[in-house]
């Protein structure tokens, strides 16, 4: 299945005390910017409810134009969080993301990715790679490194994302320090490879 290589950005809210009408920070400014500058074709949407990011990754599966999905979200062990802190598991979030076929995801979210729900994720939705954070990271600090991830993947990487990683962990060693992670099957074996997990390129 050949995809396209627009991305898509999905972002919940990241307010936690229930003051929805008061102005809180985004990833929006900082993707679009970016995204124009390299012009990138970026689409965004909020979520606020696992139905709302069904439907979006339902639609991003479906729409070859879209190669990428980047989730932004407060994250826990094996789900994000929606508005009010609604939890959105795992097996909700593959469910929408069946046949995955040549999709890449990226997931902006603490304590999310890591090497279990990895293997668990890549190998029955099909997807190309996941990235992401297995532990507590801070927020600027994780979305200046997933920007320069998806900087590396768009241009000079080829589209590969293990490519993409190695560039960005010789030239940022904050994306090494705060332990963000690609995964992607191993064709050969039933087995996922990371691309950090303590040095350098192993099997999980």
């Amino acid at each position: 299945m050949a995809n396209g290589h627009s991305l898509l950005i999905l972002e919940s809210t990241w307010d936690e005390k229930g003051q929805y009408l008061r102005p809180e920070i985004s990833v929006h400014p900082f993707f679009q910017g970016v995204t124009a500058a390299m012009a990138i074709p970026m689409v965004y949407r909020q979520f606020n409810a696992k139905e709302d990011l069904r439907l979006l990754l339902q639609d991003f599966i479906r729409d070859r134009r879209f190669g990428y999905c980047y989730v932004a979200a407060h994250g826990g062990d094996s789900k994000i969080y929606g508005i009010g802190r609604e939890e959105i598991k795992l097996s909700a979030i593959m469910t929408a993301c069946a046949n995955a076929e040549g999709k890449g995801f990226i997931f902006g979210a603490c304590r999310f990715v890591t090497p279990e729900l990895a293997r668990r994720f890549l190998w029955e939705t099909r997807a190309r790679f996941l990235a992401g954070y297995s532990h507590d990271v801070d927020w600027i600090q994780s979305m200046l490194v997933d920007i320069s991830f998806l900087t590396f993947l768009f241009r000079g990487s080829g589209h590969d994302a293990f490519r993409a990683a190695g560039r960005l962990y010789a030239d940022h060693r904050l994306a090494r320090k705060i332990g963000f992670t690609v995964y992607k099957r191993d064709r050969a074996a039933p087995e996922v490879l990371a691309t950090l997990r303590r040095n350098g390129l192993t099997r999980s």
